[in-house]
């Protein structure tokens, strides 16, 4: 059921499952969610645009959407699935939103994917309803409302963020510190997180933007109070007028980092954490942590770190990968997460029956 196969696909191996199984207890009472899935009948689409740039100072991203849209398109077709027609908008010509509708309207289009660009995802996010189906490939920024028949869908640090914390939740962790990159990037990520991370009943101990290498040692020093700690132990050694041996604590009412980094700022967070004597806590990231890279070099500092990844990355298995990847290689790396949610693109629509 979680698999990126049709609708058609889906239905098909979930009633060959309960086939197979028929005195499992799923199969006797289906989970609300799939008796929905077995409910829906497929809509095929006829026609279907994609609206891409084709000049953009990202064109290597835009290039691995249309890629990945493409290769799932013709996979697909070559299995024997019904495909729509597909047409093709270039969204650097755009001369207007209204327009351009009108054009789609004219075509007979059933469904559009795209934008990409930022600013006219948010243009179509104020609009009150759009005269066709629409699938962006980016998200509005600071949206009030959001257009009748627009669905959104991307790549966002946010919804890592969101994601890191009901991980942390379902691991049974309550209480965080978090450490962000300073900037703008910095401050959504952590208010995703934080909100999210409240709503589920967690606690913020302390929040943090990242500072240069040379003072990431006291931030953190500081945020895990261990001068307190020392304080505390020469008070003692004064009472006692003699030198103790002693050795500096971290605060004990955290269960856990959450990090939202680059690479290069992010290996410096967990040896340092290791040297302000809190190597036991545990620090869960974004994907932002993964150097894309298999130098032990790059690794050894971010060992221990759990961070989200998209699927494509992790899984070696995928026919479809295999092909990209043979076809662009740059596709096997950090890039492939752009191919992945191209090929995405072109499966959600009938998965979610837009």
């Amino acid at each position: 059921v979680r698999s990126n196969s049709s609708l058609a696909q889906q239905q098909q191996g979930l009633q060959e499952w309960v086939s197979n199984n028929p005195q499992h207890p799923a199969a006797l009472q289906l989970p609300s969610e799939l008796e929905q899935l077995l409910a829906l009948q497929p809509q095929p689409l006829e026609r279907v645009a994609l609206l891409l740039p084709s000049h953009d100072r990202n064109q290597n991203v835009v290039n691995a959407l249309r890629n990945g849209f493409l290769a799932r398109y013709y996979q697909s077709k070559q299995a024997g699935q019904a495909v729509p027609e597909l047409l093709f908008y270039d969204s650097s010509q755009l001369s207007g939103l209204g327009e351009f509708y009108q054009q789609l309207k004219q075509d007979r289009v059933d469904l559009l994917i795209g934008p990409w660009e930022k600013n006219l995802v948010h243009q179509l996010a104020e609009q009150t309803n759009l005269p066709v189906t629409t699938l962006a490939l980016n998200y509005a920024d600071h949206s009030t409302q959001t257009a009748n028949n627009l669905y959104q869908f991307g790549l966002a640090a946010e919804d890592e963020a969101r994601m890191v914390a009901d991980r942390a939740w379902a691991d049974g962790m309550r209480s965080v510190i978090v450490l962000v990159q300073s900037g703008d990037w910095g401050r959504r990520v952590q208010t995703a997180f934080t909100g999210h991370w409240q709503q589920l009943g967690g606690e913020v101990k302390d929040s943090i933007y990242l500072a240069q290498p040379v003072e990431l040692a006291q931030q953190l020093g500081n945020a895990l109070r261990l001068r307190d700690s020392e304080a505390r132990a020469k008070q003692l050694a004064d009472t006692l007028e003699t030198r103790i041996h002693s050795q500096p604590a971290r605060r004990r009412d955290v269960d856990f980092v959450f990090l939202a980094a680059p690479t290069s700022l992010a290996r410096q967070v967990r040896p340092t954490l290791i040297f302000q004597y809190a190597g036991d806590l545990p620090v869960y990231a974004t994907s932002a942590v993964n150097p894309g890279s298999h130098e032990p070099g790059l690794l050894h500092d971010l060992d221990g770190i759990r961070f989200t990844e998209a699927p494509w990355l992790l899984n070696t298995a995928d026919p479809l990968k295999q092909d990209i990847v043979n076809r662009w290689p740059e596709a096997a790396g950090l890039m492939g997460r752009f191919y992945a949610m191209g090929a995405d693109a072109y499966q959600l629509p009938t998965q979610l029956q837009l």
